[in-house]
């Protein structure tokens, strides 16, 4: 396996003096090349975006993406480590690269657009959280967490047959949560613009053309498709999500019932 730790080494010699820097640190940081975000790294060497994409093609790569992925890849096979190491350093990968995007998603999400859909939650009769396929994983998990601390209506729907049908019978008092992982923007753009409940639309793509239609519109980061790893699953990202939006609700519901 072609280990990107000794392809810097081999190069160093004829880099610059900022490639240089990026080298050294590259070098005595592999995890994190290996599991950190572009401008992340960028900051952290002193550096900008492109000067890294020039350094990973300077040492025979076609840009920081695919020399990122080759260092993953290094990482977590175990090469030349002890078979203990084997095992422990993909858990370790795994798992920080979760927390890592786990951790951007906080930082990235909005308090008050929260706040907002905490608000549309309790001022409604119906609640309904809709998911296709794999997405319905997730919808139908933030609707049994919901019951749990009782609240008791809330309903999840997966099919699509059903869900044209709920779409579509919608009152102004109802509300849909909709839970895309893998977007599905056919199917709801061509509903959603005749929908009268409220619509709180959570999603990977910041730029569906449905977003007009949706009265609040979450993005989380798509761990399957930006991470060095493409089995990694989305659906823990909206499971944290789905934590998250509960403990929102959970206190205004609070708040509410002290101020009655």
């Amino acid at each position: 396996m072609n280990n990107p730790i000794e392809k810097i080494q081999s190069y160093y010699d004829e880099l610059t003096k900022t490639d240089k820097e990026i080298a050294i640190y590259l070098i005595n940081n592999p995890w994190d090349a290996a599991t950190k975000a572009l401008d992340e790294i960028a900051k952290r060497t002193n550096t900008s975006k492109s000067a890294m994409s020039r350094f990973a093609q300077r040492i025979g790569y076609s840009g920081y993406t695919e020399f990122k992925y080759e260092m993953a890849r290094y990482m977590a096979s175990g090469s030349a480590r002890s078979e203990e190491e084997t095992v422990s350093e993909p858990l370790k990968l795994i798992t920080r690269t979760y927390a890592d995007y786990i951790l951007k998603m906080g930082e990235t999400l909005d308090k008050n657009q929260l706040e907002r859909i905490a608000d549309l939650f309790l001022s409604s009769e119906n609640v309904k959280i809709l998911g296709i396929n794999r997405s319905y994983n997730s919808a139908n998990q933030l609707k049994q967490r919901l019951i749990r601390i009782g609240f008791s209506n809330v309903s999840s729907e997966g099919d699509s047959g059903e869900l044209n049908d709920l779409l579509l019978s919608a009152k102004k008092k109802d509300m849909f949560i909709i839970i895309s992982t893998t977007d599905n923007t056919k199917f709801y753009a061509s509903r959603l613009k005749d929908v009268k409940a409220k619509i709180v639309f959570i999603t990977a793509n910041p730029s569906l053309p449905l977003k007009k239609y949706c009265d609040e519109y979450i993005v989380v980061p798509r761990i399957s498709r930006d991470s060095y790893a493409s089995f990694l699953d989305d659906q823990a990202i909206f499971f944290v999500l789905n934590e998250i939006l509960i403990e929102v609700i959970a206190r205004k519901a609070e708040l509410v019932r002290k101020n009655d």
